[in-house]
């Protein structure tokens, strides 16, 4: 998954935090869902901003990134939002923290299974299922009524309730939704100064992105007479916004990792349908070519960015975010390197649609019988007024600052507004750019006007910018699909079914393994019926029958 942070603020929350839900959510039963975006009159009885007097100390479990240290000094244990929690009476003890998601989580599911969990902490879906039948969570459903602030009823409403469906059990609101943009992660990312010097034009079918993979690993576009240049990357982790390999499948009509609608209107498991086959096919032979790195199974996000800042890897499939990680660190070493965006091409006559992830990825919960669950909901209002209030001064201190420190990764408790990356985010910059009157830009779109002129004039640590806000972003791309309808949404939006959590793990697992096998020749293409076979034993089927059952119950 990926790891590295990014230069502004979305880029960089959707890289550092968003984990792919492929089945996550918290029950398949008929739920009466609470409507937290439109509370009685009644319920709304205090001030949402108001500050506790006396103060109250609440306890907390926290990933926390240990590279990120602002120029000034400012620490996880001392900085602008702790003082802002403490101005308003919270103070906030750890009770543990981590520094990687795999001890986090091993953390989370030790404190569950001992019933020693913290007052307040985020966790994903399965952890939130778990919570859940374990009865270890407060009730946030009046909680979330009376204490939410007008402008968190907004945004977190932005989606029409849906995020609220995922964490709701029982007709019980249990967690608050870590809300992501609305965007998928699926775009081709192609050196289009390879292109240019292997004279080739730029990709418009699938054949096309297959002839430039070939001719990116065996015509030594990077000039150095070696035989050491990758025409496709992947890693071990085969999904995500870096190097994600859902792109590719979905040019051959494959969703996987997502629940899509069948012919018959039911909702079936993408990565076992038969179109995963011809996918697989020919990742297969790219392999073989040595077009894909021999090594990529035993590779991560990281490693494979190495290949990018060395000058090795040509093209891949990726994040609207990529130009800040990991392409940035390429542009830095060479000057020259230069990259564009393109849409999902098609391996046959008809228009690919790119896949869209469900975007919660992560919920905060309250301890049952913590004396103050409202300051999760209190702490989540500070974070929208200071970041979405609109004040450009707000913004500068505890989101990011002049310098480009990233005090926004200081605070316990973060969402973004599910339609936060519409690409009127883009088309207004591009308008200004082009206008050269930013008079109409929000804070945050002049922030981004200022540092693309800042590239345009010369500083190229600014590129990144430019890569995901103008000329060259997927922004025109996701045009492209938009306005044809290209979109495949993951059509399962519910918290996990009891199989899920209790087999999908494994299950994944099952998956994962099978795809890299085949990719890597281990196996013949044709083993993936029989892994389809076994994925339906060993739970699969039981669980489409509780996605359908739950899907029933939407109509």
């Amino acid at each position: 998954m990926k790891r590295k942070r990014l230069t502004r603020l979305a880029a960089i929350t959707v890289v550092s935090t968003v984990l792919l839900v492929t089945a996550c959510g918290v029950s398949n039963q008929a739920q009466t869902t609470p409507t937290p975006t439109n509370p009685s009159p009644k319920t709304q009885t205090v001030d949402p901003l108001a500050k506790y007097d006396p103060p109250i100390t609440i306890t907390e479990g926290r990933l926390i990134d240990p590279n990120n240290t602002a120029k000034d000094g400012e620490t996880y244990d001392n900085n602008v939002w702790n003082k802002l929690f403490t101005d308003n009476g919270i103070n906030i003890q750890y009770q543990w923290t981590s520094t990687d998601q795999n001890s986090y989580d091993n953390k989370v599911n030790i404190s569950i299974a001992s019933g020693g969990i913290p007052d307040i902490f985020p966790v994903n879906g399965m952890q939130l299922k778990m919570l859940a039948d374990n009865n270890q969570l407060a009730d946030l459903t009046e909680i979330y009524q009376k204490y939410a602030s007008p402008l968190t009823k907004k945004i977190m409403g932005d989606d029409g309730g849906l995020a609220f469906k995922s964490a709701t059990f029982g007709g019980k609101l249990l967690a608050i939704p870590q809300t992501h943009p609305t965007i998928g992660e699926n775009f081709l990312w192609v050196r289009t100064d390879w292109l240019k010097k292997l004279n080739l034009p730029a990709p418009q079918t699938m054949q096309d992105v297959l002839k430039i993979a070939k001719a990116f690993a065996t015509e030594d576009p990077n000039g150095s007479g070696k035989h050491n240049t990758i025409g496709l990357g992947a890693a071990k982790g085969l999904w995500g916004g870096w190097p994600g390999l859902e792109g590719f499948f979905n040019g051959y009509h494959a969703y996987p990792n997502i629940w899509i609608k069948d012919a018959t209107g039911k909702l079936v498991y993408g990565s076992v349908q038969p179109e995963m086959k011809a996918a697989l096919t020919q990742l297969q032979q790219l392999y073989k070519d040595g077009i894909i790195d021999k090594e990529f199974g035993v590779k991560d996000g990281g490693k494979v960015a190495e290949s990018i800042a060395s000058g090795q890897l040509g093209m891949f499939y990726g994040a609207w975010w990529a130009p800040a990680y990991p392409l940035q660190a390429g542009k830095n070493q060479d000057p020259k390197m230069q990259w564009q965006a393109y849409p999902i091409l098609s391996a046959d006559n008809q228009p690919a649609s790119a896949q869209n992830p469900f975007y919660v990825s992560n919920y905060y919960v309250a301890k049952k019988g913590s004396k103050h669950p409202e300051a999760l909901i209190k702490l989540l209002n500070l974070w929208f007024e200071k970041m979405y209030g609109g004040s450009a001064n707000d913004y500068l201190t505890y989101g990011i600052k002049k310098d480009s420190t990233q005090v926004y990764k200081f605070a316990n408790i973060f969402g973004w507004p599910p339609n936060y990356l519409s690409n009127d985010r883009s088309d207004h910059i591009m308008a200004a750019l082009n206008s050269k009157d930013p008079s109409k830009l929000t804070v945050e779109e002049k922030s981004y006007y200022d540092e693309i002129l800042a590239f345009r004039n010369g500083d190229n640590k600014q590129w990144s910018v430019e890569g995901m806000y103008g000329s060259f972003s997927v922004w025109p791309a996701w045009h492209h699909l938009v306005d044809n309808k290209l979109i495949m949404q993951n059509a399962f939006y519910g918290a996990p079914t009891p199989t899920m959590a209790d087999k999908g793990a494994s299950l994944n697992t099952l998956q994962n393994e099978e795809i890299t096998k085949i990719i890597m020749g281990e196996v013949p293409v044709s083993d993936f019926d029989n892994f389809v076979a076994s994925w339906k034993k060993l739970g699969g089927d039981q669980e489409t029958k509780e996605v359908n059952d739950w899907y029933a119950l939407q109509k």
